[in-house]
């Protein structure tokens, strides 16, 4: 799965035809761990979405040949939930692609993403480790693995995901995403240890606050 595509075809079927600015060049477009003979690099491209918020993407590649893709789409401070967060990793053949959504207390109906949950439930599902996030994802999240021979079926997933939630209009709940976002920072979220890693505890706060899910805006 050529990662770098995937990222291009998400961005434009979430920005294509509407208004955004791309965010310039800064100290969290382009990193990598540890800084001297590196194993993990990052690229990361953050966009303001007017009359949504904020829409990230980053793309890690690794020197033992795992690639991770991870979007956020992030309501901003209009409070639109639910929250969407697509995270992609490959590994040799390996697949395992997450498209989760946070209501963060709404509890809207929203056909548009369980159809697409729908369409694809019969997929393999990948089997999680225990963490406080995943008792709070809406049920109509995709959590799905599969091989290099599934790359059309999964990346046809995420973009039909991409699709669908651009057509929702969402709930304005900006304290349960503001509250909800905290969480993700202090008790943990997939990015954590490696963002930790980079940038130190606080440094790693500073990126998910002004990077993944950015509400003052």
């Amino acid at each position: 799965m050529d990662l770098l595509s995937v990222r291009d075809q998400m961005t434009s079927a979430f920005l294509e035809g509407r208004d955004h600015v791309q965010i310039p060049v800064d100290e969290y477009t382009d990193f990598r761990y540890p800084k001297i003979l590196p194993m993990m690099r990052f690229h990361v491209d953050r966009y303001k979405v007017p009359g949504f918020g904020s829409f990230m993407t980053m793309h890690t590649k690794t020197s033992f040949g795992m690639q991770l893709l991870t979007a956020s789409f992030m309501g901003g401070s209009s409070g639109l939930t639910p929250y969407c967060l697509i995270d992609i990793m490959t590994v040799g053949k390996k697949r395992t692609v997450f498209v989760e959504y946070y209501e963060c207390g709404s509890s809207s109906s929203v056909p548009a993403l369980s159809s697409v949950h729908s369409t694809y439930s019969h997929l393999p599902e990948y089997t999680e480790k225990p963490h406080w996030y995943v008792g709070e994802r809406a049920p109509y999240s995709l959590i799905k693995c599969g091989t290099a021979a599934d790359d059309a079926v999964l990346t046809s997933m995420v973009l039909d995901s991409v699709r669908a939630y651009r057509s929702c209009s969402g709930v304005s709940n900006l304290h349960g995403l503001t509250a909800f976002r905290e969480r993700m920072i202090n008790e943990g979220n997939p990015s954590s240890s490696v963002l930790e890693k980079v940038f130190g505890k606080e440094g790693a706060r500073d990126f998910f606050v002004k990077c993944v899910m950015p509400i003052d805006e």
